[in-house]
């Protein structure tokens, strides 16, 4: 996917990336994502009936609806059940702001790319601008900007079992786009299997190892983990 992407911008890792994202795409600031929860809220709430043939349960629309909003401290690190999460929020993000929204993962994370188009409302007049693009990486997402025309993800299989009337031409409008994906996708070779030592273990000794407190543990695994995704993504895309 290099050759079809523009730009790839990083955002703070505070467990707000997600709607932060989404600021960003929409011209306002990172720090408004507050404003992009509540826009999403009032679709969610304004549109359950539309909503509830996917989400299937009053339980798990209300897990999502609680996700939207805000922690109460909304200075501070969100915590994870305050995250973005997809699939679930990307069919809200679509329909609320009218466009498609693209989500990439990394193939080591076993995650699917796919693209979300609005429920209930056709597409406008030119439905390839203005898409949205997330790149989910662990634990963080990342503003990737695409080229236009770029080949994208196969459309959501909840969007497409819940498609209803008109709203079907946006999947007739990305099929050139998506047909182009799954060629490129099946020429990209596999990442190669992480190395073990199963077959020369490791024999430790009854040295004990010296303890470091929980938070320095938690502080170094995620500048690590953000240091190799983007790495990795670099390499990947």
């Amino acid at each position: 996917m290099r050759p079809f992407v523009e730009d790839i911008v990083n955002v703070k890792g505070d467990g707000h990336c997600g709607f932060q994202v989404v600021a960003r795409h929409l011209g306002t600031d990172e720090e408004d994502h507050v404003l992009v929860r509540q826009a999403l809220i009032q679709e969610l709430r304004n549109h359950k009936s539309d909503y509830m043939p996917i989400y299937d349960t009053e339980e798990r629309y209300n897990k999502i609806l609680d996700g939207l909003h805000p922690p109460k401290c909304t200075s501070g690190v969100a915590p994870p059940g305050k995250w973005l999460t997809t699939p679930d929020m990307a069919h809200i993000i679509a329909s609320c702001y009218k466009r498609a929204f693209v989500l990439l993962t990394l193939p080591e994370m076993d995650g699917v790319c796919e693209t979300y188009f609005p429920i209930r409302s056709a597409p406008p007049l030119n439905p390839h601008a203005n898409n949205m693009c997330l790149c989910l990486i662990p634990d963080h997402y990342l503003h990737v900007i695409l080229k236009e025309g770029c080949p994208l993800p196969p459309s959501c299989k909840e969007w497409m079992n819940n498609k209803i009337g008109e709203v079907e031409n946006w999947h007739f409008a990305f099929l050139d786009r998506q047909h182009a994906f799954n060629e490129l996708m099946s020429k990209e070779s596999k990442p190669p299997k992480k190395p073990t030592n199963e077959h020369n273990p490791i024999v430790c000794d009854n040295t004990p190892t010296p303890q470091k407190r929980e938070q320095e543990f938690e502080m170094m695994e995620n500048e690590e983990n953000l240091g190799m995704s983007l790495d990795l993504l670099d390499r990947l895309l």
